[in-house]
Parts: structure tokens; sequence; C-alpha cells
């Protein structure tokens, strides 16, 4: 069998996640976007929450990952990992952890403190907006690279 690459793997697992985690997520809005789940938002805080901890979990995977890589001097480019150094990977990279701690926020002073939780639900929503925009350009740019080869597209710009 052949080897499967780890930045692959985290790649498509961070996809899935990040598919429930919006699904979930816009569908608790409310009558906005609460058609999406049936307006059953029992449910929608149930996958949020649980996709929310395996958010945490593989974002935190990938930043141990690229530390390993950093301390090792691996300067070997890895096109699917979701964190990096640069470009996108690093944008996604600040946006996840923008969305990690305003949700920790909501979830931890949703009892005791409605400031934090209509400024942190503020941020939350509006970062989830800006992912979902990143998100349609991430697969547009990449869905082209996928489907023309380099060489023809350079020989067709010719």
């Amino acid at each position: 069998m052949k080897n499967v690459r780890f930045d692959l793997v985290m790649h498509w697992l961070y996809a899935i996640i990040w598919a429930l985690l919006a699904i979930s997520g816009f569908a608790m809005i409310g009558a906005k976007f609460g058609w999406i789940l049936n307006f059953n938002f029992t449910m929608a805080d149930t996958v949020h929450r649980f996709s929310a901890s395996a958010f945490v979990l593989i974002t935190f995977i990938a930043v141990i990952h690229e530390i390993i890589r950093k301390i090792k001097k691996d300067n070997r480019p890895q096109p699917w990992n979701i964190i990096g150094r640069s470009g996108y990977q690093l944008f996604n990279f600040i946006i996840t952890l923008l969305l990690i701690l305003s949700g920790v926020l909501i979830w931890i002073c949703m009892e005791f403190n409605e400031k934090a939780v209509a400024f942190a639900l503020l941020i939350h929503e509006n970062i989830s907006y800006l992912s979902l925009i990143s998100i349609i350009w991430h697969i547009f740019k990449k869905t082209h690279i996928l489907i023309w080869p380099k060489n023809k597209v350079k020989q067709d710009i010719k």
C-alpha cells in the first residue's frame, strides 16, 4: 500500500470537520439559516460542540506538526497542509485561531457574562462569513489547478 501523506489526510479531515461546523453553526443563527437543520437547534448545538472539539484537536496536531518541521528544518513544501508560514495557509491559521478563541469565549461565558458572549458571537459570526468566502475562493482556485494541466495552460497562453 502506498504511503498516505500526513498533510493530505489532515487537509480532508479539516475540510469535513469545517463543513460540519459550518452547517451546524449557520443553522444555529436562527430564522435566517435555521432551515438547514429543520430548526432543530439542540441537534445543531450538539453537532457544533463535538465538531468544535475535533476542530481544536486537529488544529493542535497541525501546530505540533509544524513546530516539529521547524525544529527539524524541514522546508519541503506541503501544499495540502492546513496551516503554514505564508499565503492562504497563514490566513487559514489566523482565522482558525480567531474562531477557536471566540468559540471558547462563547462556550465558557454563556451562563454569566452576556456582554462577553454578545461580543464573541459578533466576532465568531463575522469571521465565519469571512471563512466561508475564503473557502469558496480556495475551492474555486484549486479546482482550476486540478482540472487544467499546467503545461496545457502555458501553451494556451502563448
